[in-house]
């Protein structure tokens, strides 16, 4: 697998981060982040998070589980499929592309997940339970994420950001179980679940 750079962010989160804190694929491991990557083509990448997905027992042919993403936001107006952009479903198109500009939006899932980076070098963050902090992953492509059902996360639509696109496939279709927006998240069964496995 490929070096992941990740660290333990300052409590103020400033932009000039210090990476002096590394964290360990291990430690990510055990809060439930499983990382594997893989070389190849845009569709060979693509294929190879297919495959994890499935080996997952993931539904990888069922509509409404499989979803491309784009954080290019001229990209996105070029589809105009808020379903193929950057979110699960229209309610969080909406949400999100109302703060694409040099924001971040706090989420987590219903719903497990494997995110692949198909292109862009992009970075989000996500809790660390164990230490009450947050932990920035920097992502290549050919990235392979294992999301955990009620963790939480951050997505950062900034430029660094901007050339990000990619895949996620979800075990259940979005329709049932999507992602939770912050206000959502604290007190639903899922978020309750994961608290329980990893505090």
């Amino acid at each position: 697998m490929a070096p992941i750079r990740a660290y333990y962010l300052p409590a103020d989160s400033t932009p000039d981060i210090d990476a002096s804190h590394p964290v360990s694929v291990e430690h990510l491991n055990a809060l439930g982040w499983k990382l594997s990557s893989v070389g190849g083509s845009h569709d060979e990448i693509e294929q190879a998070g297919r495959k994890v997905a499935q080996e997952l027992g993931f539904p990888v042919t069922q509509e409404g589980c499989i979803i491309p993403f784009n954080f290019n936001p001229e990209k996105n107006a070029a589809t105009m499929d808020p379903e193929v952009i950057i979110a699960d479903s229209p309610r969080e198109y909406t949400l999100l592309t109302s703060k694409l500009s040099n924001s971040r939006c706090e989420i987590s899932s219903a719903n497990a997940a494997v995110i692949v980076v198909t292109s862009g070098s992009p970075y989000f963050d996500v809790e660390d339970v164990t230490t009450a902090s947050w932990i920035r992953i920097h992502f290549v492509a050919g990235l392979l994420l294992c999301a955990p059902t009620g963790a939480k996360y951050r997505i950062s639509f900034n430029e660094h950001n901007r050339e990000t696109a990619g895949v996620a496939f979800y075990k259940e279709t979005i329709s049932n179980h999507g992602l939770l927006v912050k206000g959502e998240i604290d007190n639903h069964p899922a978020r309750q679940v994961y608290l329980n496995a990893h505090t």
